[in-house]
């Protein structure tokens, strides 16, 4: 109790220059309950006088499980102003089906769509489909899960626009480090079959405070790394994590 009352503080106090975020991996260690489940997550920061600056980040997930077969969707939207002047506009939305024919084997397709207005990227849309494994898996304790697929990629960004094939490769690692934190890394590598050099690279670390039956606290560090981004703009980019998510 000490320790959630001291977390609620910290999330309550903490300015929130960090974005909030979701990944397409739920926080949770065991699978969704049957049936259906949802959660919002988000972060607002705003500041007046010597500085001004307004920034939020929200998302939700909506989750659907009959028997052995996960659906799950999620949205998210970004944006900053630093005195007047806007600094992130950034959209993201997944879909995605997941069905365990057998035990720790299961088939999975998605959609994924995202836009960042500054990184000139007018739309990124990935459809694809693979295998997922489940390494180990502890109820409570601890999951570990591998992903290999391949998708489509249409790409519009920098007033360029093409489409190709890519691999589609993940690992996740999930913990539970007491009753009140549990730790969560993910790794996303996706190269393009037919040219090595071009490839996305996503990982995650984030620690969760459970603060209250339905409310989390995230702390953590996401970098995206993209090989072959448009002259002027970095290949990669790192994001801080501060949210609180609720559950229902």
């Amino acid at each position: 109790m000490v320790l959630s009352r001291a977390a609620l503080c910290v999330a309550l106090l903490l300015p929130v220059t960090a974005l909030a975020y979701q990944t397409v991996e739920t926080d949770a260690i065991n699978p969704p309950e049957q049936g259906g489940a949802g959660s919002i997550t988000a972060a607002i920061d705003g500041r007046s006088g010597n500085t001004d600056r307004e920034n939020y980040t929200v998302g939700g997930r909506i989750d659907y499980r009959a028997r052995e077969t996960d659906m799950f969707v999620l949205v998210e939207h970004s944006r900053a102003k630093t005195f007047n002047q806007e600094v992130e506009d950034s959209s993201w939305a997944h879909a995605h089906f997941r069905d365990e024919f057998q035990h720790g084997l299961a088939a999975e397709a998605f959609v994924d769509a995202r836009k960042d207005d500054f990184q000139l990227l007018d739309a990124r849309t990935q459809v694809g489909a693979g295998a997922r494994f489940t390494l180990n898996f502890e109820p409570d304790i601890r999951a570990v899960h591998a992903g290999i697929g391949a998708l489509h990629e249409w790409e519009d960004q920098a007033a360029f626009d093409d489409h190709y094939w890519r691999l589609n490769t993940y690992l996740v690692y999930k913990r539970q480090i007491n009753q009140q934190l549990r730790g969560l890394f993910n790794l996303y590598y996706q190269p393009r079959l037919d040219e090595g050099d071009d490839y996305l690279v996503s990982a995650e670390t984030a620690v969760l405070v459970k603060l209250a039956t339905h409310l989390d606290l995230k702390l953590g560090v996401r970098w995206m790394y993209d090989s072959e981004s448009p002259l002027g703009i970095d290949s990669d980019d790192t994001r801080y994590l501060t949210s609180l998510s609720l559950a229902f």
